[in-house]
């Protein structure tokens, strides 16, 4: 189970109810530090330590005194003498057998040394980088010698997933005390390629600032059917979408929905596209609409229904705007707008914050930034930061799609979702994550755990499946097969 996730506020509040001074933290994270790369390097080996001249720097001083012994260490001041008490205090401290570089000699030391130990920012930087921080880090990342970074990648923000294109890379990134915003974020930055957890001695906060989710937790929070259920005990789940020419979209909903075990589900679509849906898909209770009775069939289901999905392919729709008011005005449940309920809302979404039920959004980066008019390239520098304005501006529950979905609600809280591979990069796989939402919030009441259950279980499933299936050629048709896999290990 990966440690819980704290912002660079939450740490420091952590570090200062330490029972161990500020000089001891420093020197219990660098001992454990030194210990991980006696486990990685042979000794003799040569060691380049880049420091700041902050208390990351002093993590470095206290590094390379610890390993001077043993390998050859070098350090190199790249942004000057050190300014902090325990970072100048632990910089004097260093024997005279660890060489201090200036930064006119790193060029050539690149070439000699066995490895660099990136020690310049930790969790208080903020872009930007100067343009000598990234002359020197473009230096470093060009060369062929391994990186491995204390704590936070120099050049990363550790708190809102925002990165220089010239932060450092590394090989090994170690966390200290506990994982980062940053640190959760490694396929959007890619700064790393591993990660380790360090511990320290710091109080352990009851939870992390971040929705933390696993196989464990998931079947913590999910219901088990009791011996007297029936088809209705949980409630019904209404999934309205799909149109001429993108039947499948519904269709991947009603899978999504079947693959948690949603028990009534109602599909609500146009009548041309109700036979190929009919005959593929056995469960659902189907509602066909057309010109004569569109308005008639959707307010006494939203009125019924545990949860409702709306949008999945309903892009040639007859009224379909029509079809979203009536939604949001008689719904009596959750309600997700995916896929063209989303461009329906296009400079438009202001109202979301008065209706009266919880709203929950699924854009990816291209659906958010057509939705709130903004260019895909500062949601992509800023998306932690964008979707919680976004969710607390509109009242919204915002799950923003990518390599990590990022989950927000209207207060505030944050869920980074960690699982799932590129197998999922292929169409119908938004439509899937909107029908096993819409399936899970049908049997459970809390709407952002539920919504965080359903983005980690969608990547979980992908994971499951690649050890057996192909990258390439996934087959998301067999999601109800592996859940059902899962399902019976818990004894459900």
């Amino acid at each position: 189970m990966k440690g819980m996730i704290v912002d660079s506020i939450k740490m420091k509040q952590l570090e200062n109810t330490s029972p161990l001074s500020p000089e001891e933290l420093m020197e219990e994270a660098s001992a454990a530090i030194a210990a991980e790369l006696r486990k990685q390097l042979p000794a003799g080996s040569v060691l380049l330590f880049l420091c700041g001249k902050g208390n990351n720097g002093g993590d470095g001083f206290v590094c390379a005194r610890l390993l001077a012994e043993e390998y050859t260490c070098m350090v190199c001041l790249v942004s000057g003498e050190p300014v902090t008490e325990i970072s100048k205090l632990n910089y004097d401290r260093l024997p005279e057998t660890v060489r201090i570089l200036p930064v006119s000699r790193l060029r050539a030391a690149l070439k000699k040394v066995d490895l660099v130990v990136d020690a310049v920012y930790g969790i208080g930087f903020h872009l930007p980088l100067s343009a000598e921080m990234k002359k020197i880090f473009r230096l470093v990342n060009s060369s062929s010698v391994q990186v491995y970074s204390v704590d936070i990648n120099s050049g990363c923000e550790s708190d809102t997933g925002r990165y220089d294109t010239d932060a450092i890379r590394s090989e090994i990134t170690y966390a200290l005390g506990y994982r980062k915003p940053f640190h959760a974020f490694r396929k959007h930055h890619q700064m790393f390629k591993e990660i380790v957890e360090l511990p320290l001695s710091i109080p352990q906060p009851d939870h992390g600032q971040c929705m933390e989710m696993d196989e464990e937790r998931f079947f913590a929070g999910f219901p088990k059917k009791n011996e007297n259920a029936f088809k209705g005990s949980y409630g019904k789940t209404l999934l309205v979408g799909g149109s001429y020419g993108m039947a499948g979209a519904l269709g991947f909903n009603i899978l999504g929905a079947r693959t948690v075990g949603a028990s009534y589900i109602q599909a609500v679509l146009p009548q041309e596209i109700y036979p190929i849906l009919a005959g593929r898909f056995l469960q659902p209770v189907y509602y066909p609409f057309g010109d004569h009775n569109w308005k008639d069939v959707l307010p006494p289901l939203a009125e019924k229904a545990r949860a409702c999905a709306f949008g999945s392919g309903a892009v040639h729709m007859t009224h379909k705007h029509e079809v979203l008011d009536l939604i949001l005005q008689n719904a009596s449940c959750p309600v997700i707008l995916d896929a063209e309920a989303l461009n329906l809302l296009k400079n438009n979404y202001y109202f979301l914050k008065f209706v009266r039920v919880p709203v929950i959004l699924t854009p990816h980066i291209g659906e958010f930034s057509n939705l709130i008019g903004k260019p895909a390239e500062m949601i992509q520098d800023n998306p932690i930061s964008m979707a919680k304005d976004f969710a607390e501006e509109n009242h919204v529950y915002l799950v923003l799609k990518g390599p990590h979905t990022i989950v927000v609600s209207p207060s505030g809280d944050l869920y980074i979702n960690e699982s799932g591979n590129p197998a999922l990069a292929q169409a119908g796989s938004g439509d899937l994550l909107t029908g096993i939402m819409a399936g899970i919030l049908t049997m459970t009441r809390d709407v952002y755990r539920a919504v965080c259950m359903a983005v980690w279980l969608h990547g979980y499933l992908a994971d499951l499946g690649i050890q057996e299936n192909s990258v390439q050629n996934f087959n998301l048709e067999q999601y109800p097969e592996l859940m059902n896999k899962l399902f019976k290990k818990h004894g459900f």
